[in-house]
């Protein structure tokens, strides 16, 4: 393999390891795009991502986790090392590979097939999605996606019965857990539920946001409730999260959906994940309040279709959640004596609660979404004020709801 100073492939030795590993035949005459260099969707902070393809229309994806993150590469490259030694752990990318691949087995075709994974090296060798889109992206651009909500709803629901209790008995789940235990899990931990304009003042915001941002710091019942989001994110082992399942981690077509880049999955509570993706929707529905390359009724009716999809993901996932209880109820005593009603309700109290939590992470610098950055600086202010007015409902007052519609019916009638 032709490796750089780091330990890192470069292109040409991209070519030579495919073939190496039979990928590619030797002969083969192959592309390698570094798309960090080349696509904006590539963020790259950690892996290395090639595209390589052969003039037989062959194509896959190669990542290579970076021996150092990439700021401190160049930062060495530049002679401007800061101070600390943080180095990438291995088991960040065993994780992501056995996630996918449960995934695969619990829903098919939920995420990329993999076809090499090589540990000593770094590298994961998988399926090419270059023709989907980031579903980041795509949002922001107005691009609808009929089955997005159905084909997520079902994923949640089957993945919460499939890697929990419910279904695992005691045993079987503590090895489970075993298995996906994973160093890089609480990576999130900092900057959700401490590093949050609802909880410090670390992160930047526009000056117009200050007094709203004062309010949530010093409501203690606020406080009171991300500290319990936080102990139940680090200490609840419901189930197998992707816990950063955001719109920049699925990809999207208008046939196809696929969940990326798992590599901080582990168990815990399934609300997390709901909470990540729910408050996506809800960024990118304010964040249409500052854009003014749309017309009104265009942003109204793209706003509408994004609670259309939240209602869809949620009754989704309600529904075949049920279907799978009474499917194995006969083979569980558990099963047979559970409230599903009372279960699906308390699940949604807690998504709503840690999508308040989520949407405030992503309001500042150091995490700003993309639905927020895009906008020009001087048009943030109002969509970022109504991301802390929906935060603060949800934190305070998520017991009072009982139905997902109801969520909706509060982000459309928004207002300053």
């Amino acid at each position: 393999m032709i490796n750089d100073s780091y330990g890192n492939l470069t292109p040409k030795g991209v070519a030579g390891y495919l073939k190496e590993k039979n990928i590619f035949p030797k002969n083969a005459n192959l592309t390698v795009v570094d798309l960090h260099a080349e696509k904006e969707s590539i963020e790259g902070f950690v892996n290395l991502i090639y595209h390589a393809y052969d003039g037989s229309g062959k194509s896959i994806i190669l990542k290579q986790m970076l021996s150092f993150p990439r700021f401190r590469i160049e930062e060495e490259k530049n002679n401007n090392v800061g101070e600390g030694d943080w180095t990438l752990d291995l088991g960040r990318m065993r994780s992501e590979i056995a996630s996918l691949i449960f995934w695969n087995s619990v829903y098919p075709g939920i995420c990329p097939e993999i076809y090499v994974f090589d540990e000593t090296n770094r590298i994961i060798v998988m399926e090419d999605l270059m023709v989907l889109s980031l579903l980041r992206f795509d949002l922001c651009r107005m691009v609808k996606h009929p089955q997005l909500h159905e084909k997520l709803g079902t994923f949640f629901a089957r993945n919460l019965f499939f890697s929990s209790n419910l279904h695992l008995t005691r045993y079987k789940k503590s090895e489970v857990e075993r298995f996906f235990t994973n160093p890089e899990y609480t990576a999130l931990s900092g900057p959700v539920f401490e590093d949050n304009i609802a909880v410090s003042w670390n992160r930047n915001m526009a000056p117009a946001t200050a007094t709203k941002r004062k309010e949530l710091i010093e409501n203690p019942l606020i406080q009171a409730e991300v500290k319990r989001l936080q102990t139940n994110f680090l200490e609840n082992k419901e189930c197998l999260i992707h816990t950063d399942l955001h719109s920049s981690n699925i990809m999207v077509s208008q046939t196809d959906i696929r969940i990326i880049d798992g590599e901080f999955a582990g168990f815990g509570p399934l609300a997390q994940d709901f909470g990540r993706i729910t408050a996506s929707f809800s960024l990118n529905f304010i964040s249409w309040f500052g854009d003014t390359t749309k017309t009104l009724q265009q942003k109204s009716d793209f706003q509408a279709y994004l609670c259309d999809t939240i209602i869809g993901l949620y009754t989704t996932f309600q529904k075949v959640f049920h279907q799978l209880v009474k499917e194995y109820q006969d083979e569980s005593y558990s099963l047979k004596i559970l409230d599903v009603d009372a279960y699906l309700i308390n699940q949604l109290q807690d998504a709503l609660s840690y999508t308040g939590i989520n949407m405030t992470s992503r309001l500042a610098t150091r995490g700003l979404c993309y639905d927020i950055s895009r906008l020009p600086e001087d048009a943030r202010a109002i969509p970022s004020l109504l991301g802390m007015n929906i935060a603060e409902e949800l934190l305070l007052n998520h017991k009072n709801y009982t139905n997902i519609s109801e969520y909706t019916q509060f982000l459309l009638k928004l207002s300053l």
